[in-house]
């Protein structure tokens, strides 16, 4: 019974318990098949191989080599700290005997040679050969070295026959040697002697092989511990020289180390990136499609990775798919990147854990590293460009490949779930060769074409209508492509399988539902939109179909008819009928525009089936599909730049012809889309307006619109009056835009916001509905706009209706005033606003020959932030909000950044109130504890408390342009630059313009030569007047005197006489009505006397205007337009402010211009 409890409970010697237990301590004594990295001294490279070793035997060499290592960052860090006495190590030196007796000499200061005051222990004997004692016991000192527990090399000595320290205590003079047997059982006595060398430490063990089973050292097992060497080589100062039995490791780095394992960066291409003194990474493709790591805390090697690898490769996976997503717009899985990484990583941790003493993987949490390590976008961007984005995307494209599977069609009698298609009755049937589809824009469209189709028809014809424009698929991912429901439909419609290539008509006939694609669609320029958007649909995803002449075509239906009593003529496009109006008093035709289909009647559509005018495409080779690409494909920009450059207004594609060229059609029809997709989305530099605000000031000032109508019944007012085209939502929207004056949207409003049009809480966003706001003419606007332009301007014609000029001229260049921003085929416009009172200064200047300031910062009403530039170049500029800080964790922030609007700030506010969740899932607190909002609609206010201490943190902290943390986390800056401002100038021609003054310049030029115009046209209009009122009273004058007399006379007899007494013929009044239609009453002298005084005055005015110069006619309208503008800010500061607006008494010049906002 006694022994029975013996054997059950036992107590063991700590040193007895390591022997029992030798995965506790240093792992597994078990030999082991293992692929790991080992040195190749044939090919001096680091390489993976399928080797036997003991795991516990590896441990107990890294023991003593990381003691190495942690001894030279002590004694660096305390040169650094320049304690006494201390010296650096400079070298550590490895060998390994025959017999397997490992040795290992470091310099650096040795180990104090002194008895403990309290043990009575040599300190050398107690370290090495006591069990838990250690220099790193201290949990409060942040130490960055391998030994934590206090078992260390004493494990190793437990664990070897035989074992030896010498060291040098230089500060005592003294050396030390002793000697260890017998797994440590005989501690022999140390022998210490005064010694006046440098001081070094040496260490010598020979494992217990009859213990671990060996009989010695194997070749392979001598070449993982030699790649220990190199390890150790490379995660010490480049300036530590480290030998190998004898010989010098030319390893002098952790970049030379990776050559090791990967070659050089010729042969195998890497991004590398230091992070301060504590961090080392570097990223290459891995060969074998498996994610690979190699890295090291503290100089221990972490085989098995841990939260520092989780940490560094999270940031890129997470980084790269954010990159691979914006540029290649292709939603990547992190773990399609991964498994191409081989990833190495150096790093020093504070205090670092482990999941047991063989240190294998590290878990201490990244909150506890003591250090930040933020890899770089400039990083993942090279690593991108390595290949792994295109393989990342190849991967991801094979998955969304196979899932396109899905929504293919097959040649079928009937196609199911799709409500809107009328199918031909023979689609899918044998007969599928002869019919036709038809995609059109809309259910009208399709409406119509059905009402044209006969009984006949309907077996070879289906129709299809479209949502408005096709998906531009060209560049987007397969998943998007297959996301879309009109594609998928249109697959299942026509047959299509995702990738296959019909060769030839006989593969349509035999795999497809229909034998041609018809597209029919309006007239107009979106027409043309439409039609190339499908073209380019079946040229991305199915080109051989392109290749097949007339698979694709459309129908030519006519947009102009011209008739003349029973003569009727169509004309199928503008430029044929263009050409033929010249020939003919079109007076005499009746012209009608067919740029809609819903334009004709179900007998007009009847009639174009009757004749299927059809025109087919032809492929010319590769030309035909490299241009249908340049014009879709997102990143050949510069290519559509200069395409564009080459336009020609009168140049028309030819569609008589039953074929036509994809080229032609992109070159001659498509073209004129895209010339007038840049048209309506970049202003122009005189007026700073684009297409639709053009439309709107021509049908608010031909409305006369001093009194306020409601949105919605102006914008119909603009459509009937100026031939706009377009939707009315986005008429709607742009006459509110016009009128809005929150801070970052106008600076000079042309309408009036009479209602709610929308504050900076949520830029604009918030504007009430266009059935309940009002608007109106701003009085301001013909200041800038002078009425006297109006007839010097050249005027549009639309349909035969007289709209809009080509542009206003205002007198400031308005561009500048309330800045743009769109984007166009090819071309993207950004300028800023500036200050009109600048403007107006740089203007006046140059009018009187000043020397003028060239230099301009952005400025926008309202602002209190503060822009200032960033560059000598003046291209860019730094926008900063407000903020001050009022209390010890407490800001407020008065001003955001232009176009940082308040709702969306809040948002930023509640995201940061949120716990932050680091990589290990854990909360940590939030940055901001709580806020108030105090805004309005017109002004931010936000008070902010931030978690103790973060205040000062993030002020402390210095970001990009000398702005600190707490502005880059609120977001309280932006930038922005002037060098993307492409406007269309006074001959129609898009421009970049690099600077500020070169467009005002430019502007200067044509806005002076129109008030040249200007000028000669009132001379001309006065010297009319002139005539006008001298014949006038001289035949009054001529009638009292009974000179002339018309009674009973005929019209001819009254024309001959006026003729014969030479009075004048005025605007071709041959019959001289503008006399002889003068009622009788105004036959009398007083008349006469009336008539000869504004004779008088007319005179004295055309001579004040002809002494007036072009220059003094400016300057006299910009000094007006100066009082105008401060009296009409003064107003708008009063209403941001929230103050009530009363009409106040104005003097005789103010109430002539009225600048009241309401």
């Amino acid at each position: 019974m006694t022994d029975n409890l013996a054997n059950k409970y036992q107590q063991k010697t700590d040193k007895q318990h390591i022997l029992d237990n030798p995965d506790t301590y240093i792992g597994s004594i078990e030999e082991i098949d293992a692929n790991v990295w080992i040195y190749n001294d044939d090919d001096n490279k680091i390489v993976e191989q399928n080797i036997k070793y003991i795991p516990g035997l590896f441990k107990l060499f890294d023991e003593g080599i990381v003691n190495c290592r942690d001894h030279a960052i002590r004694m660096n860090n305390a040169v650094k700290n320049n304690v006494k006495d201390a010296i650096p190590v400079t070298y550590i030196d490895v060998s390994i005997d025959t017999d397997g007796t490992i040795t290992m000499i470091n310099d650096g200061n040795g180990i104090d040679i002194a008895q403990h005051p309290e043990h009575k222990i040599w300190i050398p004997e107690m370290i090495f050969g006591h069990l838990r004692t250690s220099t790193n016991y201290d949990k409060t000192e942040k130490k960055i070295v391998g030994g934590k527990n206090g078992f260390g090399f004493k494990l190793v000595l437990i664990w070897s026959t035989y074992g030896y320290i010498e060291t040098v205590d230089h500060t005592r003079g003294l050396k030390y040697k002793q000697e260890f047997k017998n797994n440590l059982d005989e501690i022999c006595k140390p022998s210490i002697t005064a010694c006046k060398t440098k001081p070094y430490t040496k260490i010598v063990f020979k494992p217990d092989f009859q213990r671990l089973g060996l009989t010695g050292l194997s070749k392979d097992v001598m070449a993982l511990l030699k790649k220990r060497v190199y390890d150790i080589s490379a995660v010490t100062d480049k300036s530590l020289k480290v030998k190998y039995n004898s010989m010098q490791v030319t390893t002098k780095n952790f970049q030379q180390y990776i050559d090791l394992y990967i070659g050089d960066k010729t042969a195998s291409p890497r991004v590398y990136e230091e992070n301060g003194e504590r961090w080392e990474y570097c990223a290459a493709l891995t060969p074998n499609n498996e994610f690979v790591q190699v890295s090291f805390v503290n100089g221990i090697y972490t085989s098995k990775g841990g939260k520092h690898v989780e940490y560094i490769l999270n940031q890129i996976l997470r980084k790269l798919v954010e990159y691979i997503e914006k540029k290649k717009k292709v939603k990547v899985n992190p773990n399609s990147i991964k498994e191409q990484i081989i990833l190495f990583i150096r790093s020093d941790i504070e205090n670092p854990a482990f999941d047991s003493q063989t240190k294998d993987y590290m878990n201490t949490p990244s909150s506890k590293f003591g250090s930040k390590c933020d890899v770089s976008d400039k990083f993942v961007e090279k690593l991108a460009k390595l290949g792994i984005m295109d393989a990342a995307c190849a991967i991801t494209e094979l998955k969304e490949n196979k899932a396109a599977k899905k929504t293919d069609g097959n040649k079928s009698k009937n196609v199911r779930g799709i409500p809107k298609l009328t199918d031909a009755n023979w689609a899918g049937t044998e007969k599928s060769k002869d019919c036709i589809i038809i995609f059109c824009e809309g259910d009208s469209a399709k409406a119509g074409i059905l009402s044209g189709l006969s009984s006949s028809d309907r077996n070879i014809i289906g129709v299809y209508p479209m949502k408005g424009k096709i998906l531009n698929v060209r560049g987007e991912t397969t998943k998007k492509i297959n996301e879309n429901k009109e594609i998928s439909e249109i697959k299942k419609i026509l047959g299509l399988e995702s990738g296959k290539a019909y060769e030839n008509i006989d593969a349509v006939n035999k795999s497809l539902r229909y034998g041609k694609v018809l597209f029919m669609t309006d007239q107009d320029l979106d027409g043309s939109h439409i039609k190339g958007l499908g073209i380019n649909l079946f040229q991305s995803e199915w080109p051989s179909l392109t290749e097949i002449p007339g698979f694709i075509g459309f129908m030519n239906t006519p947009i102009l008819k011209a008739k003349k009593g029973s003569t009727e003529l169509q004309f199928y496009n503008e430029g044929e009928y263009n050409e033929w109006k010249e020939t003919v008093d079109i007076k005499n035709w009746h012209v009608k525009y067919y740029k809609g289909l819903g334009t004709s009647t179900g007998k007009e559509f009847r009639e174009y089936f009757e004749s299927k005018k059809i025109v087919g495409f032809e492929h010319t080779g590769e030309n035909s599909s490299s241009i249908i690409d340049m014009v879709f494909n997102k990143k050949r920009a510069d290519d559509r730049k200069v395409w564009l450059g080459n336009y020609q207004r009168d140049l028309f594609l030819n569609t008589n012809s039953t074929v036509v060229s994809y080229d032609s059609f992109i070159n001659k029809e498509f073209i004129h889309f895209s010339k007038y997709d840049c048209e309506r989305s970049i202003p122009n530099l005189m007026d700073g307006l684009k297409i639709s605000l053009r439309k709107i000031l021509y049908s608010a000032f031909k409305k006369n619109l001093t009194t306020e109508i409601k949105v919605a019944q102006f914008s119909g007012y603009v459509s009937e009056h100026s031939g706009y085209h377009h939707g009315e939502a986005s008429l709607n929207a742009a006459i509110v835009g016009m009128a809005q004056i929150f801070v970052g949207s106008n600076n000079i409003n042309l309408l009036m916001p009479n209602g709610q049009f929308g504050t900076r809480l949520q830029g604009g966003k918030d504007s009430a509905s266009e059935r309940y706001i009002f608007t109106m003419l701003n009085k301001i606007t013909r200041c800038i706009f002078p009425v006297n332009d109006d007839n010097v301007l050249e005027y549009l014609n639309d349909d035969g209706l007289i709209v809009e000029p080509v542009f206003y001229a205002p007198i400031i260049p308005m561009i500048l005033v309330n800045g743009s921003k769109g984007i166009g085929t090819g071309f993207s416009t950004d300028v800023m606003c500036y200050n009109p009172l600048d403007i107006i200064k740089y203007l006046k200047d140059k009018l009187n020959g000043n020397p003028v300031t060239k230099e301009f910062i952005p400025y926008y009403d309202g602002f209190k932030g503060t822009i200032s530039k960033i560059d000598e170049t003046n291209t860019r500029v730094l926008i900063k909000g407000v903020y001050e800080k009022v209390a010890t964790d407490k800001i407020r922030v008065t001003e955001l950044p232009i176009g940082t609007w308040t709702e969306d700030f809040k948002e930023l506010l509640e995201k940061l109130i949120e716990p932050e969740v680091n990589k290990d899932g854990k909360k940590a607190p939030a940055v901001v504890k709580d806020y108030d909002d105090m805004s309005k609609d017109t002004n931010v206010d936000f008070t902010i408390t931030f978690t103790k201490g973060k205040l000062d943190e993030l002020e402390a902290s210095k970001c990009d342009y000398g702005c600190n943390g707490l502005e880059k986390l609120l977001k309280l800056y932006t930038t922005n630059t002037n060098t993307n401002m492409h406007l269309f100038n006074a001959a129609e021609k898009l421009h970049k313009y690099d600077n500020v003054s070169d467009i005002i310049d430019e502007y200067y030029v044509t806005r002076l030569n129109i008030y040249g115009k200007r000028k000669d046209f009132m001379i001309n209009a006065i010297q009319k007047d002139l005539l006008l009122l001298s014949n006038k009273a001289r035949y009054i004058t001529e009638i009292l005197e009974d000179t002339i007399d018309l009674r009973k006379k005929k019209k001819d007899e009254v024309v001959n006489m006026l003729t014969d007494k030479k009075y004048d013929v005025i605007d071709n009044d041959g019959d001289y009505k503008y006399l002889t239609k003068m009622p009788m009453d105004s036959v009398t002298e007083e008349n006469v006397a009336r008539l000869y005084k504004e004779h008088g005055n007319k005179e004295h005015e055309l001579k004040k205007l002809m002494d007036t110069t072009i220059n003094d006619m400016w300057l006299g309208e910009l000094d007006k337009l100066r009082e105008c503008y401060l009296e009409y800010k003064e107003e708008r500061e009063r209403l941001n402010n929230g103050e009530v607006t009363t009409k106040k008494q104005p003097t005789k010049k103010a109430k002539k211009m009225n600048l009241i906002i309401v």
